[in-house]
């Protein structure tokens, strides 16, 4: 029996991945010798020892290392080696543990990922930085054309993000719940935190007898999303204008509004109307 040609190229094209992939994996000699450097860079970063993390960084990149501001970090995690020009240069990812200082809440902690530059010189692998002209500056440090925002070729973000723009990374997918006035119903409310830290997500709004409000999730890391559940069970009229309630996010000293509308039936007509504003 002849396998289908869609399924013979599929395979085929899963083995030249494959094969490309074991193409880009460095020998492991070379990988081990870069990671113990790396290790050593960002691990002076974590105790203080700055002249500890000059050792590894190339003699043509000393000034800027040496002029640039130098950040403790509580922790960091090797996250991605990209090898190129033959195994000896490499794009190195990390995400390092540091902190925030936010207005009015003090320091919160956050999770930056940072990429450096690293090439393999006289024996050694060596930190360093690409020369002026072939790099711009951006809110998180030095870049080269090319390079996504999240591959910076710095030591760490040269300016984190304001308080104003960390409060517009926490979105809801929508600003209105619309629940049935006379019978059962629920909707439910998306909340995103894209900020680099925690948030914490609390409700605060009137009571109403029958009206039920939920979060599933109050506290969020970066990334993660939260559920806002709102469920109605008629007991007594319901308001014929929207009920408005608020998210509060902390720390950013955030509040969303949100509306709750209950949607009134016509006697008779069974279409819904939604309560007048």
């Amino acid at each position: 029996m002849q396998l289908p040609i869609a399924w013979i190229l599929l395979g085929s094209l899963a083995w030249i991945g494959q094969a490309l992939e074991l193409l880009e994996q460095a020998p492991p000699h070379i990988d081990q010798a870069l990671r113990e450097r790396v290790r050593l860079f960002y691990q002076a970063h974590v105790d203080g020892k700055f002249r500890m993390a000059d050792t590894v960084v190339h003699e043509d990149s000393k000034d800027a290392f040496f002029a640039a501001e130098k950040r403790r970090y509580k922790s960091f995690e090797i996250l991605k080696i990209q090898y190129s020009e033959n195994f000896t240069r490499a794009r190195v990812t990390v995400v390092v543990d540091s902190e925030f200082q936010m207005p009015g809440a003090g320091q919160i902690p956050v999770k930056i990922p940072l990429t450096s530059l690293w090439k393999y010189d006289q024996g050694q692998w060596w930190w360093y930085v690409e020369p002026p002209e072939k790099t711009q500056e951006t809110p998180f440090g030095l870049m080269r054309p090319g390079m996504g925002s999240e591959q910076t070729a710095s030591v760490f973000p040269r300016q984190l993000p304001s308080p104003e723009e960390l409060r517009k990374q926490v979105q809801i997918d929508k600003s209105q719940a619309r629940l049935k006035a006379n019978s059962d119903s629920e909707d439910r409310i998306v909340v995103t935190n894209r900020t680099p830290g925690l948030v914490k997500v609390s409700l605060h709004g009137p009571k109403l007898p029958g009206l039920e409000a939920s979060i599933d999730k109050p506290n969020l890391q970066a990334g993660e999303q939260a559920t806002i559940s709102f469920r109605y069970r008629p007991s007594g009229e319901a308001p014929k204008r929207p009920l408005r309630v608020e998210l509060q996010i902390e720390p950013l000293e955030l509040l969303i509004p949100v509306e709750v509308v209950f949607e009134h039936t016509e006697a008779g007509q069974g279409t819904s109307l939604p309560s007048p504003k």
